[in-house]
């Protein structure tokens, strides 16, 4: 028997309601062990003894002495890598965003639920890749959760550029995490907790940016204020986040610049139906979706084949094999052709040379961004070097009335 129990997932559940939490235990004892509470104090000290162990946390909205969004966001703080779930009769959209940026919650949960819906929805999450740090050691998103509360973090703009005349055409906003960027890179940061909640955290404060921004994005970039973000598909499977998506995207449209949405495509699998669905959606409303890092993996044509993604944006790596190559060439010339034919769009990235520039510009390619082009810059230098270019053609313009004059 205690083979048995070792091998159930272990549930920390915490509601006011001690008939719900019986007849939980009651329906769902042979599949999962449940530790239940009606007192958040005591199972945030139970928690704390037993993080190794447990596999998912689950704490209703509205208790006596602490609100279940205090409690996971202490439980956060005790235990990052576990998932965590809400129990709501009516939460509100500000209690929402709570919930998703600070308690880093995954699913939410309307009461009154059958013990049938809750089942289903706990074997859901436990299914979802496991919590984990699987990049480098010493990193983790709780690390980077402890960031995001000290405000360690800040945007950066990666400008893009027309393959046809290279003309600005818009700009990537990109995370940067100065404190952790010490010792770690920021890549290996972000993909760190790609799969966690704290992904969804990340991305909707610097969201938040982006729209306190937007007036800044559309007097600097005027016509080509077209803006990529990153988002992972972690973050597109939460329900929550993904209505976050939408109501930022049509903030951003009324405030005069477009946004498009790019995910790597080492985390998208052509039979994740969930994401799949989602994506759907996104296009069904106008919405770019984007599959970043494109030719990296193993999926890129059964991707394309879902006919849901607006587009790719080629590996930087596979960008810079066209020159050395034979098969990456050949490749990125035989898919842009087919993109073509299918009407979706195809940018490079990782451009660091005017021989592959013009390589790509010959094989049809529509869009270009790198170290060749420019670095990633803070707004406010953009800003400086878009005054200081114009107070430069002011200058010209002067001097040629004067010239014109004598």
């Amino acid at each position: 028997m205690d083979q048995v129990n070792k091998q159930r997932p272990v549930i920390l559940m915490i509601d006011d309601d001690e008939k719900l939490l019986a007849a939980v235990r009651r329906a769902l004892s042979r599949c999962f062990e449940f530790v239940t509470h009606t007192d958040g104090r005591l199972a945030l000290d139970w928690l704390t003894e037993n993080r190794e162990r447990t596999d998912l946390i689950i704490a209703d909205l509205v208790m006596p002495e602490l609100d279940g969004i205090s409690f996971l966001k202490q439980s956060a703080s005790i235990a990052p890598t576990v998932q965590r779930m809400l129990l709501s009769g009516n939460v509100s959209s500000l209690s929402l965003r709570e919930a998703i940026n600070q308690a880093m919650v995954s699913r939410v949960l309307a009461k009154p639920v059958s013990v049938a819906v809750l089942k289903q929805t706990i074997d859901h999450v436990l299914s979802a890749q496991p919590l984990v740090n699987k990049t480098v050691a010493g990193l983790s998103p709780g690390m980077v959760n402890n960031a995001i509360d000290r405000a360690d973090f800040h945007t950066v703009l990666q400008p893009r550029f027309r393959a046809g005349d290279l003309g600005l055409c818009g700009a990537e906003i990109l995370c940067r995490i100065p404190t952790l960027e010490k010792d770690f890179a920021i890549t290996e940061i972000i993909d760190t907790c790609q799969d966690h909640p704290v992904i969804n955290r990340l991305s909707s404060q610097l969201m938040a940016i982006m729209v306190d921004q937007a007036p800044r994005y559309s007097a600097l970039l005027g016509d080509q204020s077209n803006l990529a973000v990153n988002i992972s598909a972690f973050s597109l499977k939460t329900p929550q986040f993904f209505e976050l998506m939408i109501r930022f995207y049509e903030k951003m449209r009324t405030r005069g610049v477009m946004v498009s949405f790019e995910i790597p495509e080492w985390q998208l699998f052509p039979n994740d139906l969930e994401m799949l669905a989602n994506a759907s959606l996104l296009r069904e409303r106008g919405v770019n979706l984007v599959i970043d890092d494109f030719g990296s993996g193993n999926n890129s044509l059964d991707l394309l084949r879902q006919e849901v993604f607006a587009g790719i944006k080629l590996d930087g790596e596979l960008v810079s094999g066209t020159m050395s190559d034979f098969l990456d060439d050949a490749f990125v010339e035989w898919i842009t052709q087919v993109c073509a034919k299918m009407g979706l769009s195809v940018s490079a990235k990782g451009i660091e040379s005017s021989a592959v520039a013009d390589k790509l510009q010959h094989y049809g390619i529509g869009e270009f961004q790198g170290f060749h082009f420019a670095e990633p810059v803070a707004l406010e230098q953009w800003e400086q070097m878009a005054a200081a270019s114009l107070r430069a053609k002011h200058m010209e313009k002067a001097e040629q009335i004067c010239a014109s004059r004598h």
